[in-house]
Parts: structure tokens; sequence; C-alpha cells
């Protein structure tokens, strides 16, 4: 049997065999006078073997060693094989995760709706609150999207954090006061944080209370979230005694007992 005839046996091409010979996966032939290869069933059922398992997952690498098993490590190809399982579970779960959010950004680009990290209801909330907002408060709630778009997208925060604040914009009392306390924020920028240190106390007691999520802000997030890295909050607020708010915000949450239905603020 010559070469092509291997290769069209098994499914594969001439080139391949041959590269099989140079990495020791497929013995060379004897030669025949004439220099041609003769190969016999057993090369056609050793090259079959090695694409089925190559068609599986399994590298080139490893497939030596899944095939002569015997006279290795058993222990190795069973490593080998829990290693590759586990990695076509972590790309499953990646490949879940990219449907569901293509799925969702299909939805939004069919409405024409702005493409966006935020939950729909958070998008939505904000987007109507900025359409009908004064000048002195759009650019602050801007800002405030953006700030949130970039928590959601590194994940540095629970989703149960985008409920609450859509909760809070959605409603007319508790929207009063969260755009009162983006002004006040908004005017932290640039003051020394000595200075400022009574505003911010202030500031940070006002929005831990009204974003009681009944989750601390280190709680681990979704396996949804894109978790982009180490995204520091020195990157997402800049500014020292705006971040200041944050930090100590942040820690009133995590220290306060959430709130509970029919308790008293």
């Amino acid at each position: 049997m010559r070469i092509g005839s291997l290769a069209d046996a098994a499914g594969t091409t001439p080139r391949t065999v041959r590269h099989y010979h140079r990495l020791g996966l497929l013995g060379e032939p004897r030669r025949l006078s004439n220099g041609y290869r003769e190969y016999t069933i057993d090369d056609v059922v050793r090259l079959m073997r090695i694409r089925w398992l190559a068609d599986a997952g399994m590298p080139l690498g490893a497939i030596a060693a899944a095939l002569d098993q015997r006279a290795t490590d058993e222990s190795d190809v069973v490593a080998d094989l829990r290693a590759l399982l586990a990695g076509i579970e972590t790309e499953r779960k990646s490949f879940t995760h990219k449907h569901t959010r293509l799925s969702a950004l299909l939805d939004d680009a069919v409405e024409h709706r702005p493409l966006t990290a935020l939950p729909r209801d958070a998008a939505d909330t904000l987007a109507a609150l900025i359409d009908a907002a004064a000048e002195t408060e759009r650019e602050a709630l801007l800002r405030e999207r953006d700030l949130l778009e970039v928590m959601a997208i590194a994940g540095t925060v629970p989703a149960s954090f985008f409920d609450t604040t859509t909760a809070a914009l959605a409603d007319p009392d508790t929207r009063v006061k969260y755009l009162a306390l983006l002004r006040r924020f908004s005017a932290l920028e640039g003051r020394d944080v000595d200075d400022a240190a009574d505003d911010i106390d202030s500031l940070a007691a006002e929005l831990a209370s009204m974003l009681d999520i009944g989750a601390p802000l280190s709680a681990a997030p979704d396996d949804t979230a894109d978790q982009t890295g180490p995204l520091s909050i020195d990157d997402i607020v800049p500014d020292p005694a705006q971040r200041a708010v944050i930090i100590e915000a942040t820690t009133r949450l995590q220290t306060t007992e959430p709130s509970r239905p029919g308790d008293s603020r």
C-alpha cells in the first residue's frame, strides 16, 4: 500500500502521514527496491487510531503515550486525559458565557439600544434619567453611568449592587437623595482629603446606608462577570477625596449587617 492509499483510508493527507513519521507517532515502513514506502494493515490501524485520538482533542505529544500505554506509566495517560477534560470544561463555560452575552447584545442591537455591560434595568433607568436631567446634573449622571459600567466590566461588585442602585434611581424620593449625593460627590473633586474629612465621612455614611445591598462589595462576583484583571480603586476613582468616600462606604457595607424588611433606618 502506497502513502496516498494509506492517507485516504484514514481520511487524512500524505503530508500529515509524513509529519507523523517525523514526530515518531507512526513508524517508518519498509521500502521497496524502487525506494517507495510499503505500508501494511498494521500501519492503517495505527494511523486511524492516531487520527481518532487527535479528533477527540488529544495533543499529538500525548498520543504516543496513550497508544503505547503498556510501555509507559498509565498514570501519565490518566493525568493527560483529566487535564484535557478540565480544559474543555473551562472552554465550555467560556463559550456559554459568550453565547449568553452575545445573545443579549444582539437583542440590544436589534432594538437600537446602546451596547453596555450594565444590566438592562440599570441601563434603561440611567438613560431615562440622563435624557431628562438638567445640564447641571447630566454630567454627574454620565460619570456615574461610566463608573458603574467599569465596575460591571471589572466584576468588582455583586449583581445585587446594580439591582439596589437601579431601585434607588427608580424611586422618586430616593432618586432625589441619590442625585444630591452625586452633586456632593462631584464637588469633592480636587479637594484635599484632610480638609474634606467631615464631608467624606458624611457622604460615605449616607452612600452606605442608601446602597445597603445585603452583601459586601468584596463578595465574589457572578460567573458572568468579565473580571478583566487587577483594576484597582485608584484606576476606577482617580480623585483622592472621592476615592476616600468609596473606600469608607465599602468598609461600612462590609462591617454592617444588611437591613431586613421592616427594619427602621
